[in-house]
């Protein structure tokens, strides 16, 4: 299969299409590059591997990259509350603007599948006492929410693309070519090995916690499925549900010396359990790697020093000056 990855050069992007790749397809990567594409450098002398380099808000760039393609994995996007709250329009332009052109455009062309990445924030703040399901309400507390929001409802009305799927993740964490230390996991790993206190805020808030390896698993795992089953389909992909407490316990567990307080911050509203059961009764696909293995592999790769200075702010889903310095 032939397959366009937009925002491939990103933390999840780049696993995406290394497992892609890894299973024969042809993967072609469409990607501004903001935060750079040393991820992919391993795989530029493969013959199924492409780059083209574009804004995704882009109608010819967009076309150019579409051209002979099976399936489209739109993952391109600027990530989180905080990344989102530096330029607002900005991020609006790229979380929702851009898929009105990516549906236009894939329609055009003939594009057969469509996988769009979402996220489990949509969900916000539910009941505390049972995990979401894939029907229950929206309530999108942030910016970067209620972009995806919109940006499904746009893909789920499109008729023109015969398979199309949205897939809320939950939160990522694990090692990737192209890091990110801002998310939650990766940062207490980080710190612990550095020997720096864990500042931990809303403790008992509950999230759903995706590794990076199932988050790239799943992606091939859709594109293999009847198409009877995932058109027109949601599904979120969750490994386990915690609460800031459990990831502290899951981190003493291989790092007993890690040190830790609970700070007053601005408070994060959101608070939820998501049921991933939908994927794995329809389609049999189960999250196979844990929390804790992503805590050992970031905290272990820390250690080893791959990463020659972990406090690079390139490590986030900010780039360095900015979104007006691109």
């Amino acid at each position: 299969m032939k397959i366009l990855i937009t925002g491939g050069a990103g933390y999840v992007g780049s696993r995406v299409v290394s497992h892609l790749l890894s299973q024969g397809h042809q993967v072609r990567v469409l990607d501004r590059l903001l935060y750079g594409g040393e991820a992919l450098l391993p795989l530029t002398a493969m013959p199924i591997f492409e780059l083209q380099v574009g804004d995704v808000r882009n109608r010819d760039a967009m076309l150019q990259a579409m051209q002979g393609t099976d399936a489209v994995i739109h993952l391109a996007g600027i990530v989180g509350e905080p990344a989102c709250n530096v330029d607002k329009e900005f991020s609006w332009s790229i979380n929702h603007g851009a898929v009105a052109n990516l549906l236009e455009v894939a329609s055009e062309v003939g594009v057969g599948r469509l996988i769009f990445v979402s996220t489990c924030s949509n969900y916000g703040v539910a009941e505390p006492n049972a995990a979401v399901d894939e029907d229950a309400p929206l309530n999108p507390i942030s910016d970067y929410a209620r972009a995806k929001v919109l940006a499904e409802g746009d893909v789920l009305r499109v008729n023109a693309i015969p398979t199309v799927t949205v897939l809320r993740l939950g939160t990522i964490c694990g090692l990737s070519a192209r890091m990110r230390f801002d998310l939650l996991v990766n940062e207490m790993a980080r710190e612990a090995v550095l020997g720096r206190p864990v500042d931990i805020f809303a403790p008992e808030a509950w999230r759903p916690y995706l590794h990076i390896d199932d988050a790239a698993a799943v992606m091939g795992h859709v594109l293999k499925a009847d198409p009877a089953l995932v058109t027109r389909r949601v599904f979120n992909v969750v490994g386990e549900n915690h609460q800031k407490t459990s990831l502290l316990a899951i981190a003493r567990e291989v790092l007993p010396e890690i040190q830790a307080s609970i700070v007053q911050r601005k408070p994060d509203l959101r608070d939820y359990r998501v049921s991933g059961d939908r994927i794995v009764k329809t389609l049999g696909f189960r999250p196979s790697r844990t929390v804790a293995d992503a805590f050992r592999e970031v905290a272990a790769a820390v250690k080893a020093g791959f990463f020659r200075d972990p406090d690079w702010a390139g490590y986030s889903a900010i780039p360095i000056g900015g979104f007006s310095a691109q």
